[in-house]
């Protein structure tokens, strides 16, 4: 589904070509100026769908501004608004899959940052995290370990092990760790995360959903099935009341209890888990989104699981138009990859 651009973000980009067409004293003083016209932008969500139109033309401008802010000696460090620009345009990159274009900039902005602010300095450390998720998400989990591995030492040792930033960070690390299929050493961090974060923050918040999630992956992993399906069942339901039906990290949980399910056997279970899921990741996130062509995938694996080889012929070539409950009436699904904040 295409969304239409803010228009107050339609107004910023227009007030920066305009800057930039005008005869200037100076290619610094337009610099300054169109950097931060770009940062008095209302703050979107650049993990909501509806936002990433936005997005692309917000990164497109802040892609070609720090090309100018380079050349003319203007720091991307300054303001504190425009930093924060620059993490939600890092945030959608990871979020909308354009991984690539991720890393290229957060290592410009990461770098620029450590060297102007300090690497200990919070939004350093933002960046630098920034940088080990899209390395993640491009299939680079051995080059984001050790970014992951520093952020959470910084915070540990800034802040303490049960302070909201450091949980974070280890539950990024506990990701990092399951995906690069250390199980044993990510169960460790993610049992002793998701018991840390339900005393600090409680078992509703998102970080301790996120750390739950992780020691379900971890468990995926050490092939403690049932456990793991548990888990995601509960996930899937909190993250129904927490983020909404429709959010991509409920249809995530869902797509969760889905891979678990086809894994334990239960293959009509799953059929109808990805059945419900597939339009409504279509719908929320459009068919080019991962999330869309792995639960078609699913789809098609579980009706050759179950013999019913013509219809898995006829769901292979397009997205179905019906959808089915679970079981229990409940939206239900597991992501191969965890996802990060």
């Amino acid at each position: 589904m295409m969304h239409p651009v803010d228009p107050a973000v339609a107004r910023a980009h227009a007030d920066v070509l305009d800057l930039f067409r005008r005869d200037p004293a100076g290619l610094d003083e337009v610099c300054r100026a169109a950097r931060d016209r770009l940062a008095a932008m209302p703050v979107l969500d650049p993990h909501d769908p509806r936002t990433w139109n936005s997005y692309a033309l917000i990164t497109a401008d802040v892609q070609t501004l720090l090309v100018y802010l380079r050349e003319a000696e203007v720091p991307s460090s300054e303001p504190t608004h425009f930093r924060s620009l620059l993490i939600r345009v890092l945030y959608y990159l990871y979020e909308s899959e354009k991984a690539k274009a991720g890393v290229l900039l957060a290592e410009l902005v990461h770098r620029e940052w450590e060297a102007r602010l300090g690497e200990a300095h919070a939004d350093t450390l933002n960046a630098t995290v920034r940088l080990a998720a899209c390395l993640y998400a491009q299939g680079e989990a051995k080059r984001a370990r050790p970014l992951f591995e520093r952020v959470h030492r910084q915070q540990t040792s800034q802040f303490g092990a049960d302070d909201p930033a450091t949980l974070l960070a280890a539950c990024n690390l506990g990701a990092c760790l399951t995906e690069l299929e250390d199980y044993g050493a990510s169960f460790l961090l993610n049992e002793d995360t998701r018991r840390r974060c339900e005393r600090r923050l409680g078992k509703d918040q998102d970080t301790t959903l996120l750390a739950t999630e992780n020691l379900a992956g971890s468990l995926f992993g050490l092939e403690r099935h049932d456990r793991a399906l548990a888990l995601y069942r509960d996930i899937h339901q909190r993250r129904r009341r927490t983020s909404g039906e429709n959010s991509l990290l409920t249809l995530n949980a869902q797509a969760s209890i889905a891979i678990t399910l086809h894994t334990l056997g239960e293959y009509e279970a799953a059929r109808a888990v990805n059945a419900d899921l597939l339009p409504r990741y279509e719908r929320v996130a459009g068919k080019d989104h991962s999330g869309t062509k792995k639960a078609h995938k699913r789809l098609v694996r579980n009706l050759r699981a179950l013999g019913r080889y013509e219809e898995a012929e006829e769901v292979h070539g397009g997205i179905p138009r019906y959808g089915s409950p679970t079981p229990d009436g409940g939206h239900r699904a597991l992501a191969p990859r965890h996802r990060e904040v």
